[in-house]
């Protein structure tokens, strides 16, 4: 793995149907020297709403704690719509690491999003390291991400 992109904890976040994942994902993070901030949910026994969870690493984002976020849930789907409710967020729904290359050089994405009923363990854990390791391409999209942060519903 190349340097890492960031000292902050990462923010990672579940429904219940991601728990599973979350946790061999956390297990992925700290074995890489990562320092994570877990938002919950601890329990797959009970049915829980993905948006509360989705805005609890968000608000890790908002706040300057971590630079980076973890969403996982069944499709991948609530997470991903929940996160890009905020100008700041870029949240990317992935399948596959090489969506996820250019997911962080395009689009800066802050928010990696994951759907544990579609993303088997071992392909989630490499689309996670290409995730971090892959730097955005900088000045090059700084134009592109200012104004996706200023979009507003009368552009359109």
């Amino acid at each position: 793995m190349s340097q890492k992109l960031t000292d902050r904890p990462i923010a990672i976040a579940a429904d219940h149907r991601g728990v599973v994942l979350k946790e061999r994902l956390k297990a992925w993070l700290l074995a890489h020297g990562y320092s994570v901030k877990d938002c919950g949910t601890d329990s797959g026994a009970e049915r829980v709403d993905a948006m509360d969870y989705a805005l609890r690493s968000v608000a890790e984002i908002k706040a300057g704690r971590s630079d980076f976020a973890i969403g996982i849930c069944g499709s991948g789907q609530m997470m991903a719509i929940t996160a890009n409710r905020f100008p700041f967020m870029r949240a990317t729904l992935l399948h596959t690491a090489g969506e996820g290359v250019d997911a962080r050089k395009h689009g800066d994405a802050n928010m990696l999003v994951l759907g544990a009923d579609v993303t088997d363990e071992a392909a989630a854990e490499h689309i996670l390291e290409t995730f971090l390791s892959t730097a955005a391409l900088g000045e090059r999209y700084a134009a592109r991400r200012e104004r996706l942060a200023k979009l507003d519903i009368s552009e359109v």
